[in-house]
């Protein structure tokens, strides 16, 4: 793909909504032991929201096709995760932690923003 320059970033928090108590020790407290099947998951998604809690939104000088890319040039921290476009196409859009965020921005204030998207396959 072409090289292509990042004009802005738009930033706003992911909503967590509320989230459910591990019920898991109060109940084998008062004797009730069960098998968690799906605890992990749960724990696994609840990190996801509460530690990549920013929507980060990048303006391209020149919008992308529908997918899931990675933006060569971007910091590491950034670009770990991955950017999605979505349906119409357009700019991508990816989930930060604080780090990454305070990483990216730092990189916006270089002269030089320039991006090389490269399509990311499909996770299996």
């Amino acid at each position: 793909m072409h090289e292509t320059r990042v004009i802005r970033l738009s930033v706003r928090r992911r909503r967590t909504g509320r989230s459910m108590p591990d019920l898991g020790p109060f109940l084998l407290f008062f004797g009730v032991s069960s098998t968690d099947h799906d605890r992990e998951e749960r724990l696994n998604r609840r990190f996801e929201l509460e530690h990549f809690s920013n929507v980060v939104t990048l303006d391209l000088a020149s919008p992308l096709e529908p997918g899931q890319y990675l933006l060569r040039g971007l910091p590491d921290e950034a670009n770990k995760r991955g950017w999605t476009v979505g349906q119409g196409g357009g700019h991508p859009t990816g989930h930060l932690s604080d780090d990454g965020l305070e990483e990216l921005r730092d990189w916006m204030g270089q002269r030089d923003r320039w991006v090389q998207p490269e399509a990311r396959p499909p996770p299996s």
